[in-house]
């Protein structure tokens, strides 16, 4: 497998599920946990390369679902899986809140370094999850409060802390919601969605109006909120960006609060956004930076927390744990950030962007059943609708979308919300043609085909 633009991708040699993936998830149905088992995809991966992924019956498939956009320039890219295989041949495996080795001082001066606003603090973390867990500690631990606010939508892992406050789909918090205190949720500022419409002599904004004369007002003493937990793009929940008066609305609520603004750059970070992080699009400071992800360039799970002296100026937080920043997972962070230094990876995005944005516009003026049509950097959204008027998401519809492109050779995400395209960072910006045509042609024949 190669990343030639001159190959023939996709190529579909037997109609997935192939007989080979048949056999293996049948067999793992009978040992794996069947909510895991029940979950995963229409075939069984051999390979993957670059923005490719080969199954076990030798179809090859054009990705963008990106292993949910943790994969940021490419899959198994040489040089960072080189240097990855050097560390864990070196080191193995090491305690780094016991021991500290030779890439925690690197690699912790370059995120600072790159870092928006005042970010001069940094805490190791095994994975995203990890560090939005980090991340409420240190907001209620420097302002002494108690509440975090999140956003309906936003997802932010599925354990815990992260888990309460992530809001993406209730079922991802049951069974523990009701023992994880501490949590309020608002709509997120949603422009196809938002129930909000902001007050004239307001802050400009219908959901921070909201917040200032329904939420503070009525429920929460600002009193006992820590401040905020958001994703600067929501993704899973639909790649969705806030409008523009969101952010200056939301900064001088922080200010005038003392509410600390905790960005979660876990799935926005390291340029899926066409900036290296998303708030530097928007113009925001954060005092809190989760990242994972991408941080390991698709090879070694890592995650940090960044933060402002003021907010993580402490050290009787306890944190991470005993795999966060092997020598391996860091070797492979400091040859991703090589990577975005050395090549055009973020200009990329925004021509990719431009092509995808370009092009599913042109779907939503041919199809009636698209609602809205999306793209902030290499996050590109298609909402399906029942009714333009009424926006009843029609799921079903998305499924069979889904599926068709599957069977054609692509690989979408049917989120929660919506068809998410996720790409790699370094995907030619040709290869949106074959995608918006794959998609194109499922969306005619979901249309005409009975629902399952």
């Amino acid at each position: 497998m190669s990343d030639d633009p001159s190959r023939e991708l996709p190529r579909i040699v037997a109609s997935p599920p192939g007989p080979k993936t048949r056999d293996i998830l049948e067999r793992q149905s009978a040992v794996l946990y069947r909510g895991l088992a029940e979950e995963v995809g229409p075939f069984v991966i051999c390979r993957k390369s670059g923005y490719e992924v080969e199954d076990v019956d030798g179809n090859v498939y054009l990705d963008c679902i990106s292993a949910m956009a943790s994969v940021p320039v490419g899959a198994a890219r040489a040089d960072i899986t080189e240097d990855a295989v050097d560390a864990l041949r070196r080191y193995g495996n090491e305690d780094t809140h016991f021991y500290s080795h030779e890439f925690v001082l690197p690699l912790a001066e370059r995120l600072v370094a790159i870092a928006p606003g005042d970010l001069r603090r940094v805490d190791i973390a095994l994975n995203g999850t990890e560090a939005v867990e980090t991340a409420v500690r240190f907001m209620r631990r420097a302002t002494g409060r108690p509440i975090v606010i999140g956003f309906m939508g936003g997802y932010h892992g599925e354990a815990g802390t992260a888990g309460a406050i992530g809001a993406e789909t209730s079922d991802l918090s049951y069974g523990y919601r009701a023992l994880m205190p501490g949590f309020v949720h608002v709509p997120y500022p949603n422009p196809y969605r938002t129930p909000f419409v902001a007050r004239p002599g307001g802050t400009g904004d219908g959901t921070v109006d909201y917040l200032r004369d329904h939420l503070l007002h009525h429920a929460v003493d600002p009193r006992e909120a820590a401040g905020f937990v958001i994703e600067p793009v929501m993704g899973s929940g639909g790649c969705v960006a806030p409008p523009e008066t969101f952010w200056p609305a939301l900064a001088d609520l922080c200010r005038e609060f003392d509410f600390l603004l905790c960005a979660d750059e876990v799935k926005t970070g390291y340029g899926r956004a066409g900036t290296m992080f998303a708030v530097e699009r928007f113009g925001v400071e954060p005092d809190l930076m989760a990242l994972g992800k991408s941080m390991g360039g698709g090879v070694m799970p890592i995650g940090a927390l960044l933060g402002t002296e003021a907010s993580m100026d402490f050290a009787d937080v306890s944190t991470g744990s005993t795999w966060s920043w092997l020598p391996a997972a860091c070797a492979a962070a400091l040859a991703t950030l090589d990577v975005f230094e050395a090549e055009p990876v973020l200009e990329n995005v925004m021509a990719l962007e431009a092509a995808g944005l370009e092009g599913l516009r042109a779907l939503a003026d041919r199809y009636e059943a698209i609602g809205e049509v999306r793209a902030t950097g290499c996050f590109m959204a298609v909402e399906f609708v029942r009714d333009r008027q009424t926006k009843e998401r029609d799921l079903d519809l998305q499924e069979r979308v889904a599926w068709g492109c599957v069977r054609r050779g692509l690989l979408l995400d049917p989120s929660t919300t919506s068809l998410n395209i996720q790409p790699s960072l370094t995907m030619p910006v040709a290869e949106m043609d074959t995608v918006l045509r794959i998609l194109d042609e499922a969306i005619a024949e979901a249309l005409v085909a009975p629902a399952s």
